[in-house]
């Protein structure tokens, strides 16, 4: 179960970028939050969250991302999740959660 997240991109005041990785449950949601939580410090214009290497995500990481969707709202950053996969695409969808977040064009599709 790879757990690393990564932060790339660090400086642009137009955009951050956080990558995902593997399965995000509640043994590693702490670190998306921490990774997450990095990226809104600056206050971006935009923060764009990878999710095309993620094969699982739990309620915890779920719930990870609505926090990090509510404090990048209260500063005025977009957050835009992109690239999940079917299990994450469906727990968004059941849980209706996929009208709540920002995902790009090509991916509303399908």
């Amino acid at each position: 179960m790879p757990d690393d997240h990564d932060v790339p991109g660090k400086g642009s005041d137009a955009g951050e970028n956080v990558v995902m990785h593997g399965r995000i449950t509640t043994e590693n949601s702490g670190d998306m939050r921490r990774a997450l939580n990095q990226a809104l410090r600056a206050k971006p214009a935009t923060v764009s969250v990878d999710l095309s290497d993620v094969s699982y995500i739990d309620t915890s990481g779920l719930a990870t991302l609505v926090e990090a969707a509510r404090i990048a709202r209260g500063q005025g950053t977009r957050l835009l999740l992109g690239g999940m996969k079917e299990q994450p695409r469906y727990l968004f969808e059941i849980t209706h959660l996929d009208r709540f977040f920002d995902t790009p064009a090509e991916e509303t599709s399908g």
